[in-house]
């Protein structure tokens, strides 16, 4: 007797066990570009695949029954007769022998060797009048026209992630098809873009000195006729694979750079703006070191966050030895906020003096959290570390103001740092500047480069952080008549040998025993307690092994935990 069957195409083992790319889907997807001449996402391609199998397993099974008999293994079957093949896309077959099984194992059983359709005379073998229980014998034959029929876009939706694998692994091998930007097309179909081309975009690229859009570069490249989505595509394709042009990405349509126009500080984060030491998410901090943290908005203590912080039209930031030697600044979180539009790539923009209206070409480079093209302003402006610099939205698309606190420029009493025999040293100058200042962070380095000998980069063999801390402490306290440093000066010393965030360095203040806060941001340093530490709340907060009278004890917390009940 015959039985319903749920349709293949709408189980998740066809989709997630059983599928296979083969030849004829490439093919089909191939006729569908080129009757579009269109580009396509792999989304609206692999959608396209599925409804193909839909559609042909739905023909298949409505003709079913004029192929022949379904086949399954519990039937017999006669020479000559025609068989239906399910789980082969209902293909047909003739049988064209018959035999005894041999395995003791299922009982008496046949096996029909059968020609299949459409293959080249290929000839199968399959077991019949066997009784033993077989997925097949409970399979549905005939159509299930009680069944819910989910549409290709549906069970995309449900199957799609290994839809999409299997698809990309076979276009990517095959030289029809190109992808660019997420956008799959025929290569024959593009027209072509020779060197010819590609060198007047490069000479107007150069002509104009800023990117341009792919719309600007076909004005006057003058490829061969073709749609203008296709025109645009083939450029950017000939573009990306030229060492030449660099993209940029502004909002809207990308833009097209000259690689040798681009900074190297722009092309690759430098080595001096990657933190060593960042933060990680529940060090523990005591109140004071966690409100400094606040103040100071150092990129390298920022975490992932669910809620993105509120939109400003200003922000400012302390600047810090790396970004003033390599004239750059911080793209935080919130100073990403004055971006109204995000470009997730390097982009141009342009800096503007707040005072003096004088323009500066700077690139943003968002996703790595730095901005360049302040260098020679921070050298001409006489800009210590240590200055409070402020930058906010200009009048123009992607214009920036960026101005600093003016002081009395007086003199003071200010730490100047020195490299002596490989090995950084602090001592005391009068010196004065006319932006204003933190008095805790403020260093006079002379030149930056004097430095250099004594910096450190992520890859090179490095000591400990709390080695280093001593190191400097230690070389910081003699500026003190009490021996005290301020935990901003040491966290602005440690960023003169290495980049490193204020919480990993704060953190190992408040759980090291050694270390003991006597207020105002001060510390001290017991060389007996350089072994202990502490491990509880409590004794990070109580500091049980401190020897001193004038020990400020303090609340403390976790940094980026937001249930911050750590209060002993």
């Amino acid at each position: 007797m015959v039985v319903q069957q749920k349709r293949r195409t709408q189980t998740a083992e066809y989709w997630l066990e059983e599928l296979t790319i083969r030849k004829d889907d490439v093919e089909h997807l191939y006729e569908w570009l080129l009757e579009g001449s269109t580009p396509q996402t792999l989304d609206d391609l692999s959608v396209r695949a599925v409804a193909r199998r839909c559609s042909r397993e739905e023909e298949a099974l409505l003709k079913q029954t004029d192929k022949g008999a379904i086949y399954q293994p519990q039937e017999a079957y006669e020479v000559g007769q025609q068989v239906v093949f399910p789980a082969l896309d209902y293909v047909a077959a003739e049988v064209v022998a018959v035999r005894e099984g041999e395995n003791p194992r299922y009982g008496p059983f046949s096996v029909i060797q059968v020609r299949m359709e459409g293959s080249d005379n290929v000839m199968r073998e399959f077991a019949t009048d066997f009784v033993l229980d077989h997925p097949l014998n409970r399979s549905a034959i005939l159509l299930d026209d009680s069944e819910d029929i989910l549409a290709a876009e549906q069970l995309y939706e449900l199957y799609g992630q290994n839809i999409r694998g299997r698809l990309q692994d076979a276009l990517q091998s095959t030289d029809d098809f190109v992808q660019l930007g997420g956008l799959w097309f025929l290569r024959g179909l593009m027209p072509e873009v020779t060197p010819f081309h590609l060198n007047i975009a490069e000479a107007m690229i150069d002509e104009r000195g800023q990117p341009l859009t792919v719309s600007e570069l076909l004005h006057e490249v003058g490829l061969p006729e073709a749609k203008p989505s296709v025109q645009a595509y083939a450029l950017r394709y000939a573009l990306s694979n030229d060492a030449r042009f660099a993209k940029t990405s502004l909002a809207g349509e990308p833009t097209w750079y000259l690689s040798a126009l681009i900074p190297t500080t722009v092309s690759e984060r430098p080595a001096r703006l990657i933190p060593m030491h960042k933060a990680s998410g529940g060090e523990w901090l005591n109140r004071e070191l966690r409100d400094f943290v606040e103040e100071i908005q150092d990129e390298a203590d920022e975490l992932e966050q669910e809620l993105a912080p509120a939109p400003v039209d200003g922000i400012a930031y302390y600047l810090i030895y790396p970004h003033l030697r390599e004239g750059t600044l911080p793209l935080t979180q919130r100073a990403s906020t004055l971006l109204q539009q995000k470009p997730s790539e390097r982009f141009m923009v342009t800096f503007v003096d707040q005072r003096n209206k004088e323009e500066m070409p700077g690139w943003m480079m968002p996703n790595e959290h730095y901005a360049w093209g302040l260098g020679e302003w921070y050298r001409r402006q006489g800009i210590p570390i240590g200055a409070r610099i402020e930058i906010r939205e200009g009048d123009g698309p992607y214009t920036f103001l960026v101005s600093y606190a003016q002081g009395r420029r007086r003199s003071e009493w200010l730490r100047e740092a020195k490299v002596s025999d490989e090995q950084l040293t602090f001592g005391m100058q009068r010196k004065a500047f006319k932006s204003q200042y933190d008095k805790h962070l403020v260093v006079d380095v002379g030149s930056p480069q004097d430095l250099d000998p004594v910096w450190t980069n992520p890859d090179d063999d490095a000591r400990a952080l709390f080695e280093l801390l001593t190191e400097l402490f230690l070389e910081l306290a003699k500026l003190s008549s009490q021996g005290t440093v301020h935990a901003k000066a040491l966290y602005s010393a440690v960023n003169l040998t290495r980049r490193c965030g204020a919480v990993p360095i704060f953190a190992e203040l408040t759980k090291r025993a050694c270390f003991d806060p006597v207020g105002d941001g001060n510390w001290v340093y017991d060389e007996s307690l350089r072994n202990v530490t502490y491990n509880t709340a409590e004794e990070m907060r109580t500091r049980p092994s401190s020897r001193r009278q004038d020990l400020i004890v303090d609340t403390v917390y976790q940094h980026g935990v937001r249930s911050e009940v750590q209060s002993l």
